[in-house]
């Protein structure tokens, strides 16, 4: 097949979102509004490139982003604040010319390194591969009653505490509630130790996907205790973001709000929940395995191939605990400044 390799235009965008809706191994984030968001939230400079075959179809797919700043260097990332994005084509040696052309637009950048985020390992010979995080999907298909008759019994419990201790679900689709998800998301994150996004990432989102992004919470007498900022895409809703009020674990917020997410979006006829990423032998990777999720490694690319990044753990563990030791009110101020940052 003859193709040609091309930077992406505003004209051609209404193909790149049809191959998106096509192709089985895209991605919510391989969607232009994810450009936009990230483009508009935090000024990186996107190189979404496309291959355009013999008759003017899309045969790939290559979102990236260029990133440059004093402390964290230069670097090409498909695609940053997402968990997975990549290279998608129709067949190995389209996505090898993609991966190429890619790699060069990164020397001629200057960049330090070059990170691909995939689902499927690459092949390709530049490139090295790790897989330090995976993803969790949850079959639904089936319906949620199916799902709650092969959870583990621990699970049950508690959800059921959660039920019996009155929480109440809400779910919102107007800008307005983003604030109630992000005060409980910002201070999940200062007591973890990690830089919060900024606000309007979070509205920026909602504006690009009306109809495939909202949040949710988990209510203890009026008052919000957990909340979830959720994505749609195709047949999965993606628990993209979730936060909980730490005070508040002994009604286990956490596992009424998935069950909630599971009979949503069984009910709206999805066929997968994805649970999120998770860091190789962590907490969160367990208690997801206890759900009955699927583990879906993830392998991410690194160009050069001397280039392997620690995982995040170790990487920024020496400052979380300082991090976690701040004031709200300056984490707030100041996290989002180096959260943009931090792919």
């Amino acid at each position: 097949m003859e193709f040609e390799i091309k930077q992406l235009k505003p004209k051609d965008e209404k193909r790149w979102a049809d191959f998106v809706m096509e192709n089985s191994r895209t991605t919510f984030y391989h969607q232009t509004g994810w450009k936009n968001v990230v483009q508009e939230t935090y000024s990186h400079e996107p190189y979404y490139l496309f291959a355009e075959d013999e008759v003017g179809n899309v045969a790939g797919i290559f979102p990236l982003f260029y990133m440059n700043n004093l402390i964290f260097g230069r670097r090409l990332v498909s695609v940053p604040f997402a968990p997975y994005g990549g290279a998608c084509a129709v067949d190995d040696y389209v996505e090898k010319a993609l991966i190429d052309e890619a790699i060069d637009i990164g020397d001629n950048l200057g960049v330090d390194y070059c990170e691909f985020r995939n689902f499927k390992t690459n092949s390709h010979g530049n490139v090295t591969c790790t897989r330090n995080f995976s993803t969790f999907h949850l079959d639904i298909s089936e319906g949620h009653k199916n799902v709650w008759n092969k959870m583990n019994r621990n699970v049950r419990n508690r959800i059921r505490k959660g039920i019996k201790s009155n929480l109440k679900y809400e779910m919102e689709t107007d800008l307005k509630e983003i604030s109630k998800f992000y005060d409980i998301y910002s201070w999940s994150m200062k007591r973890l130790g990690t830089p919060v996004h900024d606000q309007e990432f979070f509205r920026s989102i909602l504006k690009q996907f009306p109809d495939n992004a909202f949040t949710s919470s988990a209510n203890l007498d009026g008052l919000p205790i957990a909340s979830f900022y959720l994505l749609k895409f195709k047949d999965v809703l993606i628990t993209a973001w979730g936060a909980a009020l730490s005070e508040f674990f002994r009604y286990s917020p956490n596992d009424f709000m998935y069950w909630n997410c599971v009979e949503y979006a069984s009910e709206n006829n999805l066929l997968w929940v994805d649970f999120g990423r998770s860091l190789a032998n962590s907490g969160n990777q367990i208690f997801k395995t206890r759900w009955g999720c699927t583990e879906l490694p993830l392998s991410y690319s690194y160009y050069p191939p001397s280039m392997i990044l620690r995982p995040p753990h170790d990487e920024y563990r020496k400052y979380a605990k300082v991090w976690s030791r701040l004031p709200l009110s300056v984490t707030a101020k100041i996290g989002p400044n180096i959260r943009r940052d931090i792919p």
